[in-house]
């Protein structure tokens, strides 16, 4: 099969396994927790929207994942490669992000525009990963980041069913942050430096144009967002773990 048809047909796959896990969701936690059935019509379609997700990402985190660490053919400085893995697991990526963006807005699951810039951001970058070749680490590490959905995705099902006082939710929100500050923050320095070698080495004209611009202005954006997502998950941890014993020595 040619390429660019296999290429093709796995972003619909994508988009319709999503729809189709998001069409199940209902039939499937209504079944796993008596609380699902007592959400309200708002709260249970982003519920659902949650299950979709931990099911889809952690497929393409695992694609991610493989391809970050353990292709050796896909490395920092490397400008051009055609790593098939790689861009049929970003080709999942953008159906996911498409069908993703149409229930956030036939749903209206967030209250937010900023969640409607990130897919718009993210289909930009799936486009950029599945039609280009260069710097394929470069866009490895965007699927990278998935790997850290699956956590993110279940503590918001577990707190919907009425599950975060749980040492299910607890365990799953440390995982949570070990695993988001390991794909999304700690590789921010690494990310740049590389930017930066690619640059000194006269890389730059190689790169396609449409890759990089995101790679530089689409990661500014992706990394403020996740600095600042951590940040709001360091504090509610602190706030679980930390306030609570303040409070107690105070009271002493």
């Amino acid at each position: 099969m040619d390429e660019t048809v296999s290429i093709c047909l796995a972003v619909l796959a994508s988009f319709a396994v999503s729809m189709g896990l998001f069409a199940a969701a209902p039939k499937i936690l209504s079944r796993l927790s008596t609380q699902y059935r007592l959400l309200g019509p708002q709260k249970r379609a982003l519920t659902d929207h949650e299950f979709k997700s931990v099911l889809v990402n952690i497929v393409l985190g695992s694609v991610g994942v493989y391809v970050f660490l353990f292709d050796p053919e896909v490395y920092p400085r490397r400008v051009r490669y055609n790593c098939l893995l790689l861009r049929h697991g970003v080709a999942g990526y953008l159906g996911y992000t498409i069908a993703d963006a149409f229930l956030l807005v036939r749903y209206r699951l967030h209250d937010t525009n900023v969640f409607l810039i990130h897919h718009v951001v993210g289909t930009l970058c799936g486009l950029a990963g599945t039609i280009y070749t260069s710097v394929p680490w470069i866009m490895s590490t965007f699927l990278y980041y998935e790997a850290s959905n699956p956590f993110v995705h279940f503590r918001a099902i577990l707190s919907a069913l009425g599950m975060k006082k749980t040492r299910l939710y607890i365990v799953n929100g440390l995982m949570m942050i070990a695993v988001f500050f390991l794909c999304r923050v700690a590789i921010i320095p690494v990310y740049w430096r590389t930017v930066y070698l690619l640059y000194i080495d006269g890389s730059f004209p190689q790169i396609d144009t449409f890759v990089y611009y995101l790679m530089i202005y689409g990661r500014l954006f992706f990394d403020v967002l996740n600095v600042y997502w951590f940040s709001l998950m360091m504090r509610a941890a602190f706030a679980i773990f930390v306030w609570p014993k303040l409070d107690a020595k105070i009271q002493d």
